[in-house]
């Protein structure tokens, strides 16, 4: 029997639940992804709304439960809450998507108007040969289907500019940076100031990356790219395309660690962010993987 649900919860999930002993403090009860299935549906609601339901009595969905001890239930109904607005969804925003998925966020907002060609699969997670030619937001969103079927998935396959941005941020609680242009870098990153949502920015370039957390109101990409922000001549915004990559990428590559390392960065501020923690903004994470080393560097 479940205790800590209502009587007739309890009794409808008693077979689809199982004692656990830990993570986290004392023992507590998991529910299978066919008692949460079998909760939404008679409750003629969505799985994420079953999920949210179950934590809010300290029963966890057993995909979350090795999150508990990191998450407490009310943080973990925080992530499941939270809609993260993916920017660019090749080397950073494949990583950053299954990760945040993973992790337990439940809602995104894809953005990508390019598609996967053979040099991406070097370092791109989703990109495989069945996926050449197909549109990177589009692939994103089949692969979340595939592990975590109740997330709620918008895709934008355009480019992130002026004029699409406001409608593609609608709703987001985080946006995630994964691209490789500035002057992208720049448009999102205003948008985000206006919307007041916070911004995760990524970068990598051969062996190094950044990972930091901007809040509204910073200015730590303008103090970060000095001199590099938007240009006329780049007026429409760029996500992927050989016009508006970043010179040091172009330059130096990019082998197969670093996105996998720097969105694992990238993730793990997020998480900090939607689950309440509130970690210190303008400190950027500067990974150099030839050393390797990480280092900390306030802006």
């Amino acid at each position: 029997m479940v205790s800590s649900l209502p009587p007739d919860f309890a009794s409808l999930l008693a077979p689809f639940c199982f004692p656990q002993t830990g993570p986290g403090p004392g023992p507590f009860q998991a529910v299978n992804l066919e008692g949460v299935r079998m909760m939404a549906g008679h409750l003629g609601t969505t799985t994420t709304k079953a999920m949210l339901l179950c934590l809010e009595h300290e029963v966890w969905p057993l995909r979350f439960a090795r999150n508990r001890g990191v998450f407490t239930a009310q943080e973990q109904c925080g992530l499941l809450e939270a809609r993260a607005a993916i920017i660019g969804c090749g080397g950073l925003g494949g990583h950053v998507t299954m990760l945040l998925a993973r992790a337990g966020v439940g809602a995104f907002t894809l953005c990508d108007f390019d598609v996967f060609d053979e040099s991406n699969l070097n370092r791109q997670l989703l990109c495989r040969e069945t996926t050449l030619g197909r549109n990177k937001a589009e692939v994103v969103r089949e692969e979340l289907g595939l592990v975590a079927s109740h997330v709620d998935v918008r895709v934008a396959s355009v480019v992130a500019g002026p004029g699409s941005l406001p409608e593609i941020l609608h709703g987001a609680s985080i946006i995630m940076d994964c691209l490789d242009s500035l002057e992208a870098r720049h448009y999102v990153a205003a948008a985000a100031d206006a919307a007041a949502i916070p911004f995760i920015h990524g970068a990598v370039a051969g062996h190094e990356g950044f990972a930091m957390l901007i809040h509204p109101g910073e200015k730590s990409l303008e103090l970060l790219y000095p001199g590099r922000g938007l240009s006329e001549s780049n007026a429409g915004g760029h996500s992927g395309n050989a016009e508006g990559r970043s010179g040091a990428e172009s330059r130096l590559g990019v082998p197969t660690v670093t996105p996998a390392a720097i969105a694992a960065l990238q993730v793990g501020l997020a998480l900090q962010v939607l689950s309440g923690k509130k970690p210190d903004s303008a400190r950027l994470c500067h990974l150099d993987l030839a050393g390797p080393m990480l280092e900390v560097l306030v802006l």
